[in-house]
């Protein structure tokens, strides 16, 4: 009887620790999400920052741009007015409003892949907080999860507590 009496303690010793083990797992777990969702949440607030950084960084390219163009224009009237020609007509006139358009058309360029690289960042800031979101179920529900399986977990080891009583105490299960 003293084997049986002992078996059946260090069985509900085993229920009992892996009840507390799933219960603690469950909590490492929600612990472990957190932390994830606290990085992403770090890295959507440092891609929203690299967005801003890129629009300024486009907008100073960009007014760099039109001054460098500006700067062409004028070295093209120049080299137009010492050729004797007038330029604000005909051909002169054209290679100038050509010369603006291309200008125009670089500064916009510089300014577009600004907003496409901002875009890039803010993407990833949307697929970062997501991920936060996610996480931090993932951490809520952990914990509870943990808590169903200890109890599945000590109900089942009872009724097998139950069985080996009974095996080793057949009077008492009869009566």
């Amino acid at each position: 009887m003293c084997f049986a009496t002992a078996a059946l303690i260090a069985g509900g010793i085993g229920a009992a620790t892996t009840a507390v083990g799933t219960v603690e797992g469950g909590q490492a777990t929600a612990n472990a999400a957190n932390y994830s969702a606290q990085v992403a949440r770090n890295n959507a607030a440092i891609a929203n920052q690299n967005a801003d950084y890129a629009i300024a960084a486009g907008q100073q390219k960009a007014a760099t741009e039109s001054l460098k163009n500006a700067a062409t224009m004028g070295k093209i009237k120049t080299a137009q007015a010492a050729s004797g020609i007038d330029v604000n007509t005909g051909s002169a006139a054209k290679v100038q409003e050509s010369a603006r358009e291309v200008g125009a058309l670089d500064t916009a360029t510089v300014l577009n892949n600004a907003e496409l690289t901002a875009y890039g960042y803010r993407s990833n800031a949307t697929s970062f907080t997501a991920q936060a979101g996610l996480d931090t179920l993932e951490a809520e529900q952990a914990p509870l999860g943990a808590d169903i399986g200890a109890v599945g977990t000590g109900l089942s080891q009872v009724s097998s507590l139950g069985s080996k009583w009974a095996q080793f105490n057949p009077g008492v299960a009869k009566g």
